[in-house]
């Protein structure tokens, strides 16, 4: 009886599920003795998640099997294929569709992860289409309607003098307000007119009598977030610009780079991207452009002597979170 152990050594695939924003790392070992194969999985720095889930999915000689990591570290594969020609390992994310979060491979597994993603969110979407037994009334015999099941009681309804439903239709609710959009649409911004020549000329409306401005909420495709929007220049700039980790003592879910004049970062909640953030030295007191509605962020938690003003911008809408009353 032969006994075979590989190890793969796991590569992160996707930041954000890092507890300390570093890159995870990590391996996958396997053993074979008889016919089973046992996984024992070992990664450093993997977020805990209050909804979804982790998974393992394993691939070896064709063979295809997931595991749920919910608290276990070892997984155990009955009649096993030969670990001779290596196997691979793929940690996934699970809330709706899976993500890929860390891979790695061995002997001559395939190098690529995608198509071992794919044969797990298959068996993800086959799991989710399985029909849900319903349940029978007591002692009814299937495809048979059973006397001994009582219906509901009828519940009367009370009698409506005086109600008449096409009286009540006759009354056109909506003439007010056709009447005015059609009259003038700029006298009502609801109706687009102004919006529209306002966002061509750079996105600021000027509220009634000149009191003060109105700006617009961000505009993005339907079904796209703000992040979605922006993500090809943010991921440009992080590969451009250098690490910077000063704030990731504040923000442990989070990473950032340099850009120089000001810090750029990335805060996650449960694995995806929740806030956009720039970062300005505090020393100066808060830029310009920062006042109401930056807040300052101490790098010591026993000192305000040096910070960084940061500010929000929420990564669905993208729209300025505010801190305080200015």
């Amino acid at each position: 009886m032969a006994y075979e152990k590989r190890i793969c050594v796991m590569k992160q695939i996707k930041r954000g599920f890092s507890a300390d924003g570093s890159a995870l790392s990590g391996a996958v070992h396997a053993e074979r003795w008889g016919k089973d194969a046992t996984f024992t999985v070992r990664l450093l720095g993997l977020a805990p998640v209050r909804e979804g889930r982790y998974a393992l999915a394993v691939c070896v000689g064709g063979r295809t099997e997931a595991f749920d990591l919910d608290g276990k570290d070892c997984f155990r594969m009955q009649d096993a294929p030969s670990l001779k020609d290596g196997f691979s390992a793929l940690v996934c994310f699970v809330r709706g569709e899976a993500e890929a979060v860390a891979y790695g491979f061995c002997g001559n597994a395939p190098s690529d992860h995608l198509a071992l993603l794919k044969g797990f969110s298959e068996g993800e979407k086959k799991k989710r289409k399985r029909p849900i037994p319903v349940p029978l009334p007591p002692n009814q015999i299937p495809g048979a309607p059973s006397p001994q099941v009582p219906l509901a009681p009828a519940v009367p309804l009370p009698d409506r003098e005086g109600y008449d439903d096409e009286a009540l239709a006759a009354d056109d609710y909506f003439r007010g307000k056709r009447d005015v959009c059609e009259g003038d649409e700029n006298e009502d911004p609801a109706c687009g007119g102004q919006r529209e020549t306002a966002q061509k000329e750079g996105g600021r409306l000027s509220g009634k009598d000149g009191a003060g401005d109105v700006f617009p909420p961000f505009r993005v495709a339907r079904g796209t977030t703000y992040y979605e929007s922006v993500r090809e220049k943010l991921e440009e700039a992080f590969r451009k610009y250098p690490k910077d980790t000063r704030l990731s003592g504040a923000f442990p879910h989070s990473e950032w780079v340099n850009a120089g004049a000001a810090l750029l970062g990335i805060v996650y909640e449960e694995g995806l991207p929740r806030y956009l953030c720039l970062a300005a030295d505090g020393k100066d007191g808060p830029p310009e452009e920062m006042k109401g509605e930056g807040v300052f962020v101490p790098l010591n938690p026993f000192s305000e002597d040096e910070g960084f003003y940061v500010l929000f911008q929420d990564a669905e809408t993208g729209e300025t979170v505010k801190t305080y009353d200015a």
